[in-house]
């Protein structure tokens, strides 16, 4: 039990303990049928059900919990929120594509992803969206409250910048080196793509920069100038280290966190266009956008050359994150609860 009242119960999955089971092997399960989904659904059902909790608001934050998510809510008849953090069918359409596994398993794969997420829109009586790009992916019943909340942070934490002098001296990085960083969990794919990119592409044309590759599982680099601390303590001194921003993500939907992060920093950015969806971000403003990460090495000259474009990328970028302090975010969580419990008759679904 955590002071704010939370208490945690670990249901002991195992097909979900690690990112590979809950992610690359339940997407693989998709193509050969549900019994893999089955299984770990009944799993965690069943190990709830052993405790002597019930809920009134049950909330999905994955497609892999939508069928433990519904059958909770309907033990308890409790209402369900569903939180899109992609639209995920597309997601995985995406990672399959890359990967050239044959159509008709891809195909399989994606048709039940995408039912398996309806299924969840019509069950629940909340769904949230990260960005209004994904909302039209799916068709959404006129009965359900249906919202756009994207991701968010810390602003005040960030914005106040760390102790980057620390983070320099534990890097071992000198005060004269221009400092590009990108920051992510290399377990998930669109995120180790994306550092391939840094790796093998940008950084080599641009020795004379400092990359630093920040987060989990880092890939393992040649690059004399490419730093890969793993996770790193102080967010915000790195940060406020840096001198440039990076996000050369080629694949993904919904809002990414490293972005909003990057825009409360005020640092100046270089991005892709699926590294600014779901952000009213635009171009030359808040941060450079480029189609292809080829593009990246120029980009990053250009505001390495231009003290007046890094200045107002980074009061630009730095304005546009304050709408994404988390506190500001949650409240709209918090009127949609309102909204479904004033009701003259709360609507169930299910």
């Amino acid at each position: 039990m955590y002071d704010n009242g939370v208490r945690t119960i670990d249901i002991g999955n195992p097909i979900m303990q690690t990112k590979y089971g809950r992610i690359y092997l339940w997407n693989a399960s998709l193509a050969a049928g549900p019994y893999f989904n089955e299984h770990q659904t009944k799993y965690t059902v069943d190990t709830l059900r052993q405790h002597p909790t019930t809920f009134d608001l049950v909330v999905c934050e994955s497609p892999q919990m939508i069928r433990a998510s519904q059958e909770l809510a309907d033990y308890n008849n409790a209402e369900l929120l569903v939180n899109f953090h992609n639209s995920m069918y597309e997601l995985l359409d995406q990672q399959l594509r890359s990967r050239h596994v044959p159509s008709v398993l891809r195909q399989r794969a994606v048709n039940r992803l995408e039912r398996l997420e309806h299924s969840a829109i019509d069950a629940a009586s909340i769904v949230v969206f990260q960005s209004e790009d994904d909302v039209a992916h799916y068709d959404l019943p006129e009965d359900t409250l249906v919202s756009v909340i994207p991701n968010g942070c810390e602003y005040d934490q960030i914005a106040n910048g760390g102790e980057p002098t620390q983070v320099k001296e534990s890097l071992g990085i000198q005060d004269d080196e221009t400092i590009c960083v990108f920051v992510g969990a290399y377990d998930y794919e669109p995120n180790k793509r994306a550092a391939n990119l840094i790796c093998d592409t940008i950084a080599p044309e641009l020795s004379e920069f400092t990359f630093v590759l920040a987060g989990r599982n880092p890939p393992d680099t040649t690059s004399m100038n490419v730093l890969t601390p793993g996770f790193v303590s102080d967010l915000p001194g790195l940060l406020s280290a840096a001198d440039v921003a990076l996000c050369p993500l080629t694949m993904g939907s919904g809002t990414k966190l490293k972005m909003v992060d990057y825009l409360a920093a005020g640092i100046p950015i270089v991005t892709t266009p699926v590294g600014a969806q779901g952000l009213p971000i635009k171009d030359e403003q808040h941060a450079i956008i480029v189609d292809q990460p080829e593009a990246f090495p120029e980009a990053i000259r250009r505001i390495e050359r231009s003290p007046d474009m890094q200045e107002s990328l980074g009061r630009n970028a730095a304005s546009l994150g304050m709408e994404y302090d988390w506190d500001r975010l949650l409240s709209e969580y918090d009127e949609l609860l309102n909204e479904l419990y004033n009701r003259p008759t709360i609507l169930n679904n299910r």
